[in-house]
């Protein structure tokens, strides 16, 4: 099966198919996604941290959910229990399709 590599230009700069879903699945968060800049490929993590004091619980799961997978490791300690317990089944479905589907721009 071959497989065709599409990307997105900003510039000179090109998003890899992975980094644009992940891109995509980050738009229904406009709080948190402010902290990714897509052209720089980076994510402000200190100030993620730093400002997770100021998210809701919700919004504070969804942050360390979408920093573990852009960083494809822990280091912002997502609990996966506390996510089933606490989130709405919207939220909970942006897991479950990751954890489908899973991907690491």
């Amino acid at each position: 099966m071959t497989r065709s590599i599409e990307t997105v230009t900003s510039g000179h700069f090109t998003l890899t198919p992975e980094q644009r879903r992940f891109r995509d699945m980050l738009a229904d968060y406009p709080r948190i996604a402010r902290y990714w800049d897509f052209d720089k490929r980076e994510c402000a993590v200190r100030f993620l941290e730093t400002d997770l004091s100021v998210f809701s619980h919700s919004e504070q799961i969804m942050a360390r959910f979408f920093a573990s997978v852009w960083m494809g490791d822990n280091a912002m300690s997502f609990d996966l229990i506390d996510a089933v317990k606490s989130l709405d089944d919207r939220h909970r479905q942006v897991i479950v399709r990751w954890i489908a589907e899973p991907f690491f721009p």
